[in-house]
């Protein structure tokens, strides 16, 4: 039997129960007219939601977790026999990279199940932790569509024998090193102007203040800056720019912003790497907090290439091109440090082997020398969480 299924992830913005609301019934509005049977939203959905609404709006489709209870995780990775569909709804805090895993559980879920699980994480957050609004289907073990926001597809089960377990959650963890796949690199500027217009919002703040100079970094953040105001459908006048350089002030006159002066909401351009390396604390709202800085050198070099303006950018290939250090090294050591806890001999190996290729012997011990030399862990700061730290088990 052919059935049509959808997973949605509806924002939910704080202390807006009417747009929330809204956001919920238009989910289930485009999986109906989309001919699904079965919806899976989201966990931990606001309690006020009206329920008599849902079901008129659902019709004869089963919305989970707001009409049936959903999946946990240990539900999920466990054995059903008999079991066609499982519907699983996830209120874990994924990020720019955690998409991998999440795509990852839901197909080895299907394999192990033979199965069909159709899996919807959470799209929203307060300015600290963001989430990605991850939506996955899988079958027998095969990925059937993965996206942000919204998916469907129809699959074929010998019966309609659909799962009703107690209400749970799915945990994630980024999987991949910090480089990410070119398809990850907008979502990158996203989550930022997500984080920074939520802020905005919560302050109540309309003004923008941030540094830009001869660094990937600081241009990042402006670009962050420039997103987020556009988001909120306020002008790019209202965004402050210390402008350092002939080409910063190329880039924020071409941005249209407003070059001198201070108001609202100071944005720190700090990211991950001078967190950790060049023992830098944030003092500000830092955009880039959770962003090492091979990677904000491969963001702010994609919204070069997709602004498609030239005066933004080929100043910004500029400053990218004619920073000469090599930060992917110092990335990959500061990957294996925070996420997996690495100490320098268990790491001097592996980027020996990896690199070699690429850079001289010289200078990779150089780098594995003074990272080791300067790391400290980085405490806690304001900023969206775009890549996780969280640390492993050490290896061993």
């Amino acid at each position: 039997m052919k059935i049509k299924v959808a997973a949605a992830a509806p924002e939910m913005l704080p202390g807006q129960p009417g747009r929330n609301m809204g956001n919920v019934l238009a989910a289930i509005s485009r999986a109906r007219d989309d001919g699904a049977a079965i919806l899976v939203l989201p966990a931990g959905l606001p309690d006020d939601m009206n329920e008599g609404a849902i079901r008129r709006q659902a019709g004869k489709m089963t919305v989970y977790p707001l009409m049936e209870p959903s999946l946990s995780r240990e539900e999920l990775t466990g054995k059903h026999q008999g079991v066609d569909i499982l519907c699983c709804s996830s209120d874990s805090p994924a990020t720019a990279s955690s998409h991998f895993e999440t795509d990852e559980l839901a197909a080895l879920a299907s394999h192990d199940n033979a199965a069909v699980v159709v899996m919807a994480c959470p799209l929203g957050g307060d300015g600290g932790t963001l989430y990605t609004g991850r939506c996955v289907i899988a079958q027998n073990g095969a990925l059937l569509t993965s996206a942000d926001g919204y998916v469907s597809a129809t699959v074929t089960v010998p019966r309609r024998d659909v799962k009703q377990p107690v209400t749970g959650t799915v945990t994630s963890q980024p999987l991949c090193p910090w480089v990410p796949d070119p398809e990850m690199l907008p979502r990158i500027l996203r989550l930022q102007a997500d984080g920074l217009a939520r802020r905005m919002m919560a302050l109540g703040e309309t003004q923008l203040t941030v540094k830009a100079g001869r660094d990937a970094s600081s241009l990042l953040a402006l670009a962050a800056c420039g997103a987020a105001v556009d988001r909120l459908k306020l002008s790019r006048k209202n965004i402050h720019v210390q402008a350092t350089g002939n080409r910063a002030h190329q880039i924020a006159a071409a941005m249209g912003v407003t070059v001198g002066g201070r108001g609202g909401l100071a944005v720190d351009t700090a990211d991950l790497t001078a967190r950790a390396v060049e023992g830098v604390t944030p003092e500000h709202y830092a955009v880039n907090a959770t962003i090492p800085r091979h990677v904000a050198r491969l963001a702010i070099r994609y919204y070069a290439n997709t602004c498609g303006d030239m005066n933004i950018s080929g100043p910004i290939r500029s400053i990218v091109r004619d920073d000469g250090e090599p930060w992917e090294l110092y990335d990959f050591l500061l990957h294996f440090s925070l996420v997996y806890d690495l100490p320098k001999w268990g790491q001097a190996r592996l980027l020996e082997d990896t690199f070699k290729p690429f850079h001289k012997s010289e200078v990779i011990s150089g780098v594995l020398d003074r990272f080791f030399d300067c790391y400290r862990r980085p405490a806690p700061c304001d900023g969206p969480i775009v890549f996780s730290t969280d640390v492993r088990p050490s290896a061993t």
